[in-house]
Parts: C-alpha cells; sequence; structure tokens
C-alpha cells in the first residue's frame, strides 16, 4: 500500500516544531530565567543566549523548559484525538523537545561540557557525579524514545511508513537548524562543534524509535494529510526564524 502522509506538511511540521523548540530552550528556558534571577541577557541566536552573570538556575532553565513542554504537548496530543494533522504536529513537538533534553545530561555527563556540566561544575566529587548523570540521562532517553514510539504507532502501522512520520522530519529539523546555524557571526567553527552535533545528535532517537513500537492493537491507522497553512507558516517563520535568530539579536545593557 502507498504511504498516504504527506511529506511537504510533515517536513513544514519540523520547520516550525524545530524553531519553537529552540526558542523555548534559549528564549524562554535561559532568557526568561536570566531575567527572572537578576540578570542581563545580552544576545539571543538559533545557537545560545549570553548573559552577564548566569547561574545554576539559568543554565538548567532551557532543559527544564524543554522537558515541560514536551511532555504538555504528549498531553495536548491526546487531547487532539482525530485530528490527525494536529495530533502528529504534537507529536513531533514533544519529541524535538524530550530528546535534546534527555540527552543533554548525556552529552554533559560523557564529554564535561554544555548546560548539566555547567550546573555541577562547581560541586564535590565530579566523577561520581558525571558518571551518575550520564547513567540517569542514558535512561531517560530510552524511556523518551520508547515513549515516543508508543505514540506515533498508529501513524506507523508499518517501519516503511515510519519511514516518512519519523525519519524525514528528524532530518528535515536537523537540516533547517543547520541553515540557521550557518548565518551566525561566530562562524562555521560554531557550526561544527555546536548546531551540527546538537540538531543531529540531541534528536537521534528518532533513526531507531520504530525498534521500539508496540504491536498495533486494532487502532485505527492515522495519516497526516496535506494542509498547505502549514507550509505558509514554515516558509515564513523558518525564514524570520533564520534570518534574524541566525544572525543573532543583540540586546542593549
Amino acid at each position: 500500500m502507498p504511504d498516504a502522509n504527506d511529506k511537504a506538511t510533515i517536513i513544514s511540521m519540523a520547520v516550525i516544531a524545530s524553531a519553537a523548540a529552540t526558542l523555548l530552550h534559549e528564549g524562554l528556558g535561559h532568557g526568561v530565567t536570566a531575567w527572572l534571577r537578576g540578570d542581563v541577557v545580552t544576545e539571543l541566536t538559533s545557537n545560545h543566549l549570553s548573559s552577564l552573570n548566569p547561574d545554576h538556575w539559568v543554565q538548567a532553565g532551557g532543559t527544564i523548559v524543554n522537558l515541560l513542554a514536551g511532555f504538555g504537548s504528549l498531553a495536548v496530543m491526546r487531547l487532539a484525538g482525530r485530528r490527525c494533522n494536529l495530533r502528529y504536529f504534537f507529536w513531533l513537538l514533544a519529541a524535538l523537545n524530550l530528546l535534546p533534553a534527555a540527552g543533554y545530561f548525556m552529552l554533559s555527563g560523557i564529554f564535561g561540557f554544555g548546560d548539566w556540566y555547567e550546573v555541577i561544575k562547581d560541586l564535590p566529587h565530579q566523577l561520581p557525579l558525571r558518571i551518575a548523570m550520564t547513567l540517569i540521562g542514558a535512561a531517560a532517553y530510552v524511556g523518551v524514545v520508547r515513549l515516543l514510539a508508543v505514540t506515533i504507532r498508529p501513524f506507523a502501522p508499518d517501519k516503511n511508513t515510519y519511514n516518512t512520520v519519523g525519519r524525514i522530519p528528524y532530518y528535515a529539523a536537523g537540516i533547517f537548524s543547520c541553515i540557521a546555524g550557518a548565518f551566525d557571526l561566530l562562524g562555521i567553527k560554531l557550526l561544527l562543534i555546536s548546531t551540527m552535533p546538537a540538531a543531529f545528535g540531541g534528536s537521534s532517537g528518532l533513526l531507531w524509535a520504530d525498534n521500539l513500537m508496540p504491536k498495533l492493537a486494532g487502532e485505527p491507522a492515522l495519516i497526516v494529510r496535506k494542509q498547505p497553512a502549514w507550509w505558509i507558516v514554515a516558509i515564513v517563520l523558518g525564514s524570520a526564524y533564520a534570518w534574524f535568530l541566525g544572525h543573532g539579536i543583540e540586546f542593549s545593557h
């Protein structure tokens, strides 16, 4: 049976969800937390937020907001019922929030940099802390992938269909993030060491989530239908995001 999911609509949703997840992480998570903590924000880009005196709460804020947004998106997805396109979009938004958030613990624990390394770096017993953070992050990441595999099942009655609903948005979101990151004034080095690993590594669970999908228990299959409104929003929002957030927005201080 040919795949009835509309790929252009899925790609458009991936662009929107990717931009939203990054804005939630950098703008709301780091930026608003910095403002609430009395810190001074100096710059916001698609790669990072800079402030004068970030503390542990500011560093942790991005991941915390992504986790809240991700689980909230799954709740909204359930409320969407048979409104397939809306239901699928919130699944995708959940994936692009939860996977990088869970992955951040592993990244910081293994490599010794990133938001959660900054959170723990002044604490004693660094080696046990980093080992614990890595193990917790790995368990959380697998748990999130399993949760996403269960909730996407109605859209993926077979593994071939999962290529469309799971892997295409992974590549679309990653490429979009790299396009925006390429405009960053810090140059190609930041793109290679930060943007690309975050874009393709953080959400890489989408590449193997189909291995954890349960059997389809009699639930009717759902499809993402062609809906040009998503295309228009993706073009307008994606272009503005890539240009303004790619170059970065500086704040007077």
